[in-house]
């Protein structure tokens, strides 16, 4: 069953086409339309590979200091934990697919909950930043999404602990009934 997120903000569309539990664990596989001059921060995961397809258009991939420029029939795989970012650098709209491997229900879950917590209007800036810190702690957790920065790693067990709080007090629990779809 595909799940279909949108962002009112930066009007983007990602789709879930196949989920980890449906491939096992082995992938998980999104499609995003993204508008012109959308695209999100540089950053790194520690337990996955992200793999571009673009499937309509050219799709933008910043990757250690380089600007890719993917087009339809061509792909890029980001290795675990190097710098990257993805990028619409077009007048229009693109679509492609990003498979993450191995499966990743966290991040299935990061996407439900972020794109539902900006439509709820509870996040500022365009990086989307949710006001509440135990919700950003747990969408970094779920997301296993990483910054390249020194206040980022000094920040990181500040973080940890507020997910362990967040967990503690059933946020999680509160948040994935709310915006995770079964």
């Amino acid at each position: 069953m595909q799940r279909i997120y949108l962002n009112p903000i930066t009007k983007e569309k990602a789709t879930i086409l196949r989920t980890s539990q449906e491939t096992n664990g082995a992938y998980t596989l999104i499609e995003v339309e993204l508008q012109p001059g959308g695209g999100n921060p540089i950053h790194y995961h520690k337990h996955f590979t992200e793999h571009f397809f673009p499937k309509q258009g050219e799709l933008g991939v910043h990757f250690k200091g380089r600007e890719l420029l993917l087009n339809p029939g061509e792909d890029f795989k980001v290795p675990i934990v190097d710098l990257h970012r993805f990028y619409n650098p077009t007048d229009h709209a693109i679509i492609f697919q990003a498979r993450l491997e191995p499966g990743q229900p966290g991040f299935e879950k990061f996407m439900a909950v972020l794109f539902g917590l900006v439509s709820d209007g509870k996040t500022f800036t365009s990086n989307q930043i949710p006001y509440n810190p135990l919700y950003a702690a747990l969408l970094l957790k779920w997301g296993d999404t990483h910054v390249d920065s020194l206040a980022f790693k000094t920040l990181s067990p500040l973080i940890n602990l507020a997910v362990v709080i967040a967990k503690w007090l059933d946020i999680d629990k509160a948040l994935e009934k709310r915006y995770v779809r079964d």
